[in-house]
């Protein structure tokens, strides 16, 4: 007899399937056969999709843990602490961030889901207003200065998405640092 699937290989399964199809596309089925597990085991652990998704969206968070809880004074090293996690995020888990972030919009499920990484926004906030507030930023919404910041990184996920041929290296992020710090300090 097969041993148990692990959780984490599961979670792999339905974060790759809605890359591919999208959250409401997706059919517990498929993430089932991708998982390698049957669709009733699927539910006695899992319950819903919502709920699977929620958990492997948290068990990802748990493995990209981002200290940002004491912003410091170095405004370089704090951003690099947060391009760097994005960049790993995005290397390994772009197609279903982009897949969730478009689809949050029309899907009270993933919205509700997508409530937890946003309260992880909140803290890039944070630091984001502490830096500007000491004056090593440009005053601004954060979430604009945010959005600059990792913009880079999203688009080489976005093109790697659509452009099967694309062949970017992975980001730096030392250098989206430097270069995003040329043109938002004060």
């Amino acid at each position: 007899m097969a041993g148990r699937v692990a959780d984490e290989a599961v979670f792999d399964a339905v974060l790759a399937v809605i890359a591919e199809q999208g959250y409401e596309r997706a059919t517990t089925r498929a993430i089932a056969d991708a998982a390698g597990i049957n669709e009733a085991t699927l539910f006695r652990r899992f319950t819903s999709k919502e709920n699977l998704l929620r958990q492997a969206v948290r068990s990802n968070f748990v493995g990209f843990a981002l200290d940002l809880d004491a912003p410091g004074d170095d405004v370089a090293a704090d951003l690099l602490t947060i391009v760097s996690y994005y960049a790993r995020l995005y290397e390994t888990r772009g197609g279903v961030v982009l897949t969730l972030m478009r689809e949050a919009k029309f899907s009270p499920e993933v919205a509700a889901v997508l409530a937890e990484p946003e309260r992880l926004l909140e803290k890039v906030d944070e630091v984001i207003l502490h830096h500007q507030r000491r004056g090593a930023l440009v005053v601004e919404p954060p979430r604009h200065t945010f959005f600059a910041l990792i913009g880079p990184l999203m688009m080489r996920s976005f093109a790697r998405r659509v452009d099967r041929l694309a062949t970017q290296a992975p980001a730096d992020p030392g250098a989206v640092v430097e270069r995003f710090l040329r043109g938002h300090q004060r």
